[in-house]
């Protein structure tokens, strides 16, 4: 909290943030805390104090800030806060799952593109042909951006496709974009929240090799049965530059 004195109206208190008043600096929106340097200033408010014409309060709320999910952020300062427009935030929920797999440890073939009938290697670990669960690392990834004009065919265009080249900390191939839910904030101001889906096996599905007439999985004599050969089915093919979303990111 900061008290400062010889202004008529919250105008001109507003003008004389991030000046030196009486020998202290006044914040400004961005700065660093005096004390707590991975905090900076996010919101203000004035409020002239009771029985007085020219003696205002001054109160500064400050935020732990983050410039993404992997690494400490770079710089202390960021270059927008929520309310402006090109800000961007990114949140992001870390998690695992099961899913039924005849192989461990298989090939991942380059971004996730499978070539057709061939073996993903690895140990087999169905039991004769009955597949197990294996964990799955899944990170879920929100990015939320403030524009003037939400771009809806663009967002279109890019669900269930996959990243095509390293996109904010995770590889080619990883990240499946799911769409965008938008909400307007302001007059002309919406926000617009990114989903993505990481996953480390790039949303490849594991399928054993299947013999009729029983359609059950063909399997090897020389392993107690399991599968003879497992490929990999990719659900989502295509792949873009997920930077070409939004010209935020």
């Amino acid at each position: 909290m900061f008290h400062v004195s010889g202004y008529s109206d919250p105008g001109s208190v507003y003008d004389a943030l991030g000046t030196t008043v009486s020998g202290e600096r006044l914040p400004a929106q961005g700065d660093v805390h005096p004390d707590f340097p991975g905090m900076v200033a996010k919101d203000f408010a004035i409020k002239r104090e009771p029985g007085h014409t020219d003696l205002w309060t001054v109160t500064w709320s400050y935020e732990v800030i983050s410039s993404g999910f992997r690494a400490a952020p770079a710089q202390s300062i960021p270059e927008r806060l929520p309310n402006e427009v090109s800000y961007v935030e990114i949140s992001a929920e870390i998690r695992a799952e099961f899913f039924l797999a005849w192989r461990s440890e298989p090939s991942i073939p380059e971004l996730g593109i499978p070539e057709l009938g061939v073996d993903i290697g690895g140990t087999p670990v169905d039991a004769a042909g009955n597949p197990t669960s294996l964990q799955r690392n899944i990170q879920e990834i929100n990015v939320t951006e403030t524009v003037v004009n939400p771009d809806l065919d663009v967002y279109r265009s890019f669900r269930f496709t996959r990243n095509s080249r390293k996109f904010f900390g995770s590889p080619a191939g990883t990240l499946l974009y799911r769409g965008a839910s938008i909400r307007r904030t302001g007059v002309t101001v919406y926000q617009v929240s990114h989903s993505f889906v990481e996953d480390e096996f790039m949303h490849l599905q594991q399928e054993p090799l299947i013999e009729p007439p029983d359609m059950t999985p063909k399997s090897d004599p020389n392993s107690d049965g399991k599968a003879l050969n497992v490929s990999f089915v990719q659900p989502f093919l295509r792949t873009t530059d997920f930077n070409q979303i939004s010209q935020n990111f």
